[in-house]
């Protein structure tokens, strides 16, 4: 295995469920675990956590039909509209799909029946995301003209807030307004649900009315909570880790890596490390990544490389495979995920999703 590895702790992947529930004791949840389980490693997480939640969240085919060929049998819901071309998958696999295209749910109907399955969905209802759905005033309509498709079974309702995690409510508040509006407009033309939902990993913490019967936390999930909260009780699931590889001395005026963008104003030792923008750590840290060698904090220098990237170690006596952390704590000292993104000016999501399939996932924390 690679020196090079992200660690993802299933104790702190338990915690966190245990905190998401406690914070919606009433409400079923929907795991949150596309793009790769927001870099955790999608197939490993579920199954650690399948027996603790109620549904898995993905966001494209793809995603569904791995985790059903990982033998996962929990629901799962695909929650970007399909393409036109994956009816025949979703009745295979037992897919659920958001409801939003009447011409797409013909053409998934006709599937559902050729295949004689009932195809599950929810309504998928756009409050101001504008990015997909169905205007809340059309939300009645568009459940009368479903009543032709025989073989698709709407089971949910539900948005998604854009600025759920804002210090200022007052747009999270309008759009719950105008979902209210439309169930509520629903309930009176005799349409109910199983499932409503809304809430994703800000609408948890930030917006409990926005709970109902289930919630979809995505990035709390795996310890990194939503922006402008704190004392949470969450644990960060993975750790980013590597080993030194190379060590040289170099003198003053001596340059490290591409374009001689760091060079060496006195004698120091550069510490080569096997983790680059290839395995998904980020070019844009050139010059402003910090690691954690011996627990303390060092910076990483001159331009990483897609492959490798460079420690100034000063005078630190290191040695050939001395353990180093990117992502997570080492003796009292800790790189989080959201320095490392305020660091470039990013979000959190992006700095997870970015670590790429060759950096392998290692489960820890397993009781």
């Amino acid at each position: 295995m690679r020196s090079t590895v992200a660690e993802i702790n299933i104790s702190a992947l338990h915690n966190n469920i245990h905190v998401l529930r406690s914070k919606a004791p009433n409400s079923a949840l929907m795991a949150m675990v596309k793009a790769n389980a927001y870099g955790h490693g999608m197939v490993d997480c579920s199954r650690e956590i399948e027996n603790d939640v109620d549904f898995f969240g993905v966001a494209v085919m793809y995603e569904g039909v791995t985790l059903r060929l990982a033998k996962i049998t929990k629901p799962i819901v695909v929650m970007m509209p399909p393409d036109i071309y994956d009816a025949e998958k979703f009745c295979e696999c037992d897919l659920q799909m958001v409801a939003c295209s009447l011409d797409l749910l013909r053409d998934f109907n006709q599937e559902a029946i050729k295949q004689n399955v009932i195809l599950k969905a929810h309504l998928y209802i756009d409050t101001g995301m504008r990015r997909d759905g169905i205007e809340p005033h059309e939300a009645v309509g568009f459940m009368d003209a479903c009543k032709e498709f025989t073989n698709i079974s709407i089971i949910g309702v539900c948005t998604h807030f854009a600025t759920a995690d804002d210090v200022n409510k007052a747009f999270a508040q309008e759009q719950l307004e105008k979902f209210n509006g439309a169930v509520q407009a629903l309930h009176n033309a005799g349409y109910t649900f199983q499932y409503i939902h809304a809430a994703n990993s800000g609408a948890v913490f930030h917006h409990p009315d926005a709970h109902f019967n289930m919630i979809r936390p995505g990035l709390s999930l795996y310890g990194i909570a939503p922006a402008n909260t704190i004392n949470t009780g969450l644990q960060p699931v993975l750790s980013l880790k590597t080993r030194i590889n190379a060590l040289r001395r170099i003198q003053p005026g001596e340059s490290v890596s591409y374009g001689r963008r760091f060079i060496a104003a006195q004698a120091t030792t550069i510490a080569t490390i096997p983790i680059g923008y290839g395995d998904g750590y980020s070019r844009l840290l050139t010059g402003k990544g910090m690691c954690l060698l011996h627990g303390k904090r060092f910076q990483i220098v001159g331009t990483i490389c897609m492959d490798e990237c460079m420690i100034d170690v000063g005078n630190e006596p290191v040695d050939l495979g001395d353990d180093v952390v990117l992502i997570g704590t080492q003796g009292n000292a800790t790189i989080s995920v959201n320095e490392i993104a305020d660091t470039i000016g990013t979000i959190p999501y992006d700095i997870t999703t970015l670590i790429t399939a060759r950096v392998p996932r290692v489960l820890v924390g397993k009781t």
